[in-house]
């Protein structure tokens, strides 16, 4: 790990921190101090086969988080995906000196279910759970009728809680479901005295609106109090095989595409009407209202982070060669017209850290491209001919490259394929969670207050020795400090929590148990410290860390 990050003097700003939490034996009476204590901190592990997914946390230090397909040969509840949170502790005041909690050992009841360092996990509802106001059980994927049940999905993935009160204890919890067509539920949930939570009801965020959603992964919640929930199409930049029948190994596959289309009561669905950030519009109505942000591109999206100048947005591709994307707003708190780019790479000389520049993609606005992803409606197998495609062809693309067209449509709908021929870096792998602490960032400016993306597993296009990055191995992955200017244009990323080591001869924990393997969700608290969440089978069981990045031990 790098232990460069900060000097004691700027670690300094970040050490006040107030703690009064009586019940919370992690809190003392005085100000922490950041500068103690170890730099990364085990706070909780899964279940067998689980992923932790959906970390989300709000200013009364409430912790949300979910349990991602655990593995079916658990007993009893534990087989089954969960969403939770996390009580008895208030996650924005954690001692920075408390003591890493142990791992469990393989095989042990304590690797069977959810371990958190102090408090409770409770879970609000499981995959499978009647709740009042659900035509079917939790995590079933429904028709935009609710008619029909197209599959039980284990893969709860992106949390947001937003508050209908304002000590916070009343509101909805929004959770994405991360499959093949997607899907986003809501619950009504109360805060006890007792410092646990009730579930009144729950409801499926109707999608037929915008033709159904896809693979919804992680996400944030805007400064403007929206869900914004991500469609992580692996294959955005593969229409040539959406209606293709005989593709049935892709993600979507031919399949899931089929899928879609039961969704959608049998209109065989439009590939350009996936892969979007979401924003859920007026999520406290009886009625939430998606609308699919089609300027911020068509990706496999991980999430999007809004700045402090509500105009600035970066998004995380998630996959193989894979893109870093912004988006620039032309009116600040308005999403629906802007300018995207993609990140060019300049590595350092000691193939660690790097500088990014910003190359555009080009200018539009949603009810332009909207028009353009309409003009593919009612395409389906019987025209697709092999070796052809019934999309934009390289034609297309070479000619948005060349300028020879104004038709700008190929940047908003084919992305990555825009971008990469336009010669921006697409050599990311496994690009996940991106995240800032807003208000610190707002309030306190841009100076030691840092983006921090997840790069799940450094290989492949990063580490091949040819084109823009150019660094070493790493298959347990690496959390990344990215330093933003005045105007919020990112302009360096340097390594800060690095992976491993990997020992591919292990029989189990190929990944070091006392580091990081293969982080996903990133979660900024107040005072700088970064919660880091892992999607990995290099560990047995997956972990919830905290990483300080001021301690001087």
């Amino acid at each position: 790990m790098n232990k460069k990050l900060l000097a004691t003097a700027i670690a300094a700003s970040f050490v006040l921190v107030g703690c009064n939490d009586d019940d919370d034996d992690n809190n003392t009476d005085t100000a922490l101090d950041l500068t103690k204590g170890s730099e990364l901190i085990r706070l909780a592990t899964t279940p067998l086969g689980a992923e932790l997914t959906g970390m989300f946390t709000n200013k009364t230090g409430d912790f949300f988080f979910n349990i991602q397909h655990p593995s079916t040969s658990l007993a009893g509840d534990e087989a089954m995906a969960a969403v939770g949170v996390w009580t008895g502790i208030d996650i924005q005041k954690l001692d920075p000196e408390m003591e890493s909690m142990a791992a469990p050992a393989l095989g042990s009841a304590d690797a069977e279910t959810t371990k958190v360092a102090t408090g409770t996990y409770q879970v609000l509802g499981r995959q499978g759970d009647a709740i009042s106001g659900l035509a079917f059980p939790l995590g079933d994927i429904v028709s935009g009728d609710e008619s029909v049940s197209i599959k039980s999905s284990p893969n709860p993935d992106f949390n947001a809680f937003v508050a209908t009160n304002d000590a916070a204890t009343q509101g909805y919890l929004y959770t994405a479901w991360e499959d093949r067509p997607g899907a986003v539920s809501r619950m009504t949930l109360e805060k006890l005295e007792s410092g646990e939570w009730s579930v009144a009801d729950a409801m499926n965020v109707d999608f037929s609106a915008v033709n159904g959603t896809m693979i919804n992964c992680f996400g944030t919640l805007s400064p403007w109090g929206t869900p914004l929930t991500s469609e992580e199409n692996y294959e955005a930049e593969n229409a040539i095989n959406w209606n293709n029948p005989a593709y049935t190994n892709g993600y979507p596959s031919y399949g899931d595409v089929q899928n879609i289309q039961t969704y959608l009561g049998g209109t065989f669905p439009n590939p350009y009407d996936y892969g979007y950030i979401v924003e859920i519009t007026n999520p406290t109505s009886a009625d939430p209202e998606p609308v699919k942000l089609f300027t911020m591109g068509r990706t496999a999206h991980e999430n999007a982070v809004i700045m402090p100048d509500d105009k600035t947005v970066y998004l995380t591709d998630d996959g193989t060669d894979k893109v870093f994307y912004k988006f620039v707003a032309d009116t600040a708190g308005d999403m629906s017209a802007g300018t995207l780019y993609a990140a060019k790479v300049t590595m350092d000389a000691d193939g660690e850290s790097m500088d990014l520049s910003w190359m555009e993609l080009g200018s539009s606005n949603n009810t332009e491209i909207a028009s353009w992803i309409r003009e593919y409606d009612g395409i389906d197998e019987s025209d697709y001919v092999d070796g052809e495609t019934s999309y934009i062809s390289d034609d297309d693309i070479a000619a948005y490259v060349a300028g020879t067209s104004d038709d700008v449509r190929a940047a908003f709908i084919e992305t990555h394929r825009a971008a990469k021929a336009k010669g921006a870096t697409a050599e990311f792998r496994k690009m996940e969670g991106i995240n800032i602490n807003y208000d610190a960032m707002k309030n306190g400016g841009v100076e030691n207050n840092f983006m921090w993306v997840a790069m799940s597993s450094v290989e492949r296009g990063m580490s091949d020795g040819e084109g823009d990055i150019q660094v070493e191995e790493n298959k347990c992955g690496i959390v990344y400090k990215i330093i933003v200017d005045e105007n919020y244009d990112a302009t360096r990323m340097e390594p800060a929590v690095v992976g491993g080591p990997y020992d591919s001869a292990a029989s189990e924990n190929k990944c070091a148990i006392d580091n990081i393997a293969n982080p996903d969700n990133v979660v900024v608290l107040d005072d700088g410290r970064v919660l880091i969440g892992e999607d990995t089978g290099n560990h047995e069981n997956n972990m919830l860390w905290l990483y300080n990045p001021f301690t001087t031990e």
